[in-house]
């Protein structure tokens, strides 16, 4: 495969992980007004919190696909193009944090 099908899949991995992380932040955010567990999280706590949840959600598939599902992915998809979604994953969260702490700004103001 070519660069550029590595290059794509690196950045639609980084823009799937900030969406996850940014929804899960804002779901803390509106989350703390009905529940009182998470009214209590603090906001290192929440930002620990969804970066772990995060990474489970946006990483599990890539990386069974790339261990113990390798036989049963599909012989188009290469290793070095699940090695760039998970990259593109793992950097796309920190985004994603940052952004969903500028939306849990904009709406607790």
């Amino acid at each position: 495969m070519d660069s550029l099908t590595s290059a794509n899949r690196f950045m639609g991995g980084f823009f799937f992980g900030a969406v996850i992380a940014t929804a899960i932040m804002v779901l803390f955010c509106v989350g703390a007004e009905f529940s009182p567990f998470m009214a209590r999280l603090h906001a290192l706590e929440q930002v620990i919190a969804t970066a772990v949840i995060s990474l489970f959600i946006a990483g599990t598939k890539p990386l069974l696909y790339k261990t113990v599902w390798s036989e049963r992915r599909s012989s188009f998809i290469l290793d070095e193009d699940l090695s760039a979604t998970l990259r593109g994953r793992t950097f796309g969260i920190p985004a994603g944090v940052m952004a969903g702490i500028l939306v849990q700004n904009v709406l607790m103001s």
